[in-house]
């Protein structure tokens, strides 16, 4: 159930060698988000099969207790594993007209959220390169608002919806060394 107060949604989405891990976020004003659904989609992500199901998963409708639906608006996806079968895929997506799009981090201080696009790839697709050390410091932030309102992150407590222990320990567990 899509709470009250987004108005669009997106996705996030991991490789891995035998899953996908799969964000859908809401968002509102003052980008104030919501935790709509963290899941694991299980197959071998070299196989096209795999590649079917993630398709269907970021098709879903999602509703509002009106019974007012939302699709995903846009969706990333991390490109660093699984490269060619995320190069592949990406292409193929963009050929249906689905907006989906590759990712891309590269380290280092001082580089912006969005860094820079980038066709430099084999299979010429459209890949925003993130400054991964402004994403994680922007999240931290975010984290750190106490009161709903802009930039407040809300979480599900319904099992679920899949924020479990294991989420909440993995976005907790990036820790800033300075040198």
């Amino acid at each position: 159930e899509i709470p009250d107060g987004v108005l669009l949604l997106t996705a996030a989405v991991d490789v891995q060698d035998d899953r996908f891990e799969v964000e859908v976020v809401g968002w509102g004003k003052g980008y104030e988000s919501w935790g709509i659904q963290y899941a694991k989609i299980y197959g071998d992500t070299e196989q096209e099969d795999a590649w079917d199901q993630l398709e269907a998963y970021l098709d879903r409708e999602l509703y509002f207790r009106s019974g007012a639906g939302l699709l995903i608006a846009c969706t990333c996806l991390d490109t660093g594993y699984r490269t060619t079968e995320c190069y592949k895929w990406l292409q193929k997506m963009g050929i249906r007209g689905k907006r989906i799009y590759g990712v891309k981090g590269m380290g280092g201080m001082g580089l912006s959220l969005i860094h820079k696009l980038s066709r430099n790839n084999p299979y010429k697709v459209l890949l925003f390169i993130l400054g991964v050390d402004s994403g994680k410091d922007l999240v931290m932030s975010r984290l750190d608002i106490k009161e709903p309102g802009p930039g407040y992150c809300h979480f599900p407590s319904e099992r679920e919806c899949g924020y479990d222990e294991e989420y909440v320990k993995g976005l907790n567990s990036e820790q800033v060394v300075t040198k």
